[in-house]
């Protein structure tokens, strides 16, 4: 039997054993987060080389040819330069895009598109590149064929998930079957990755295949970016995570099912587009020719108002919304259309437009942005106003007008 001293000493030890336990998993735990946030960096710094890179790249590309540009009096040339200037430009744009991607920001490109049309012709691009050696299966089982989208983001989307099950069932008989089903939830459900998919009506787009599977260890950390199992010259490990970030830009669902030496199922859940947002748009005719154009950039609304000009417009210029918004006041009457950017300061692209409706209810303007949050997007284009993307083209402007005029 302990001593009355010893019962005093045993009792304070045992405290003091459980502080320090303590104290030891609050270290370790601090340790973890060290590492996953060096890792985090490290792949943070990789990105934004590669990022770097790329834009050196072209805008050594773009300087280049403009410089030759002021060397020459060639006019066939100039127009050479011009249009690999135009062509580096497009690129640019697209890297942005990847770049929104990556961090799983919202994109601002969705409108209504048909899934099985882009389905159908993205599997006929990537079975050529399928081993013969594979059996594919292909079927659009779904009913609903209309989502809210980007055709390109989808049709990448697509590219990375057959390619993963090509690698998949890489030097072994295996099969590939790629496909859509109708999905109504009428409760919540948990995921794969932990998101609870909410309920509603959805097109499942599934990519399943019978090849190696995820091990256990590799499952959660699958949509992190630059993370791989692949060799250094097979992949960059961006894929799912592109995927992942496509998926989110969609207000879509992901879920994953695999088994070690069983095969992977992936299923993405896009929600069914419904077609009575749609407004259309009364004929009108305008007796004026005067667009008013508002951009805070000065550089790129001097170009702006120059392409319009080129199309035979007459154009008043504001790079202050509250200096356009005065002058539309006064002169509202004599203004056929207007021509707004979304992002500026003091007062954005939407509320200047709503001022602008209160003066004239049936003011009329599309917009142009940098980049627009899909909420202001799907908000903006369920009332029918038309938004076009920077940067972009004398063509596409005059696509984008004529669609006024409707």
């Amino acid at each position: 039997m302990l001593s009355e001293e010893m019962q005093i000493v045993a009792r304070e030890e045992i405290p003091r054993m459980a502080s320090d336990s303590e104290e030891m998993y609050k270290m370790h735990e601090m340790q973890e987060l060290a590492k996953r946030q060096s890792e985090k960096m490290a792949a943070l710094g990789q990105l934004a080389g590669g990022i770097a890179h790329d834009f050196n790249n072209q805008l050594m590309s773009i300087i280049g040819n403009a410089t030759m540009i002021q060397k020459t009096d060639d006019l066939d040339k100039i127009k050479e330069y011009a249009e690999r200037i135009i062509h580096i430009s497009q690129n640019s744009a697209n890297l942005t895009r990847k770049i929104l991607m990556f961090a799983k920001k919202e994109s601002s490109t969705n409108k209504p598109i048909n899934l099985k049309k882009v389905m159908d012709e993205t599997y006929r691009m990537v079975e050529s590149i399928i081993s013969s050696e594979f059996e594919v299966q292909y079927n659009y089982g779904a009913e609903d064929k209309i989502i809210l989208g980007d055709e390109a983001q989808i049709e990448n989307l697509l590219v990375n998930l057959i390619l993963n099950s090509k690698d998949a069932v890489e030097n072994q008989f295996g099969k590939i079957q790629v496909g859509t089903v109708d999905t109504v939830v009428f409760s919540p459900m948990v995921l794969s990755h932990g998101e609870i998919l909410k309920p509603g009506k959805y097109i499942t787009i599934y990519v399943e295949d019978n090849g190696v599977g995820i091990s256990e260890d590799v499952f959660m950390k699958i949509f992190e970016p630059y993370f791989t199992t692949k060799e250094k010259s097979n992949g960059t490990g961006l894929g799912l995570s592109v995927v992942f970030g496509t998926v989110k830009s969609h207000s879509g669902f992901l879920d994953v099912k695999s088994n070690v030496n069983s095969g992977t199922r992936f299923e993405i859940f896009l929600p069914v587009h419904s077609k009575k947002q749609i407004i259309k748009r009364s004929k009108i005719e305008f007796k004026s020719n005067l667009i008013m154009l508002v951009d805070d950039d000065e550089h790129v609304l001097d170009v702006e108002a120059e392409l319009l000009e080129d199309l035979g417009y007459e154009v008043v210029k504001f790079n202050k919304p509250l200096d356009a918004l005065d002058y539309y006041s006064q002169n509202h009457r004599a203004i056929a259309f207007s021509v707004i950017d979304l992002c500026m300061p003091i007062m954005t692209g939407k509320q200047l437009f709503e001022k602008m409706r209160q003066i004239n209810k049936t003011t009329r303007a599309f917009f142009i942005t940098g980049y627009a949050k899909q909420a202001d997007y799907e908000e903006l284009t369920k009332r029918g106003s038309i938004i076009i993307e920077k940067p972009f083209t004398c063509e596409d402007l005059s696509t984008q007008i004529a669609k006024i005029y409707m």
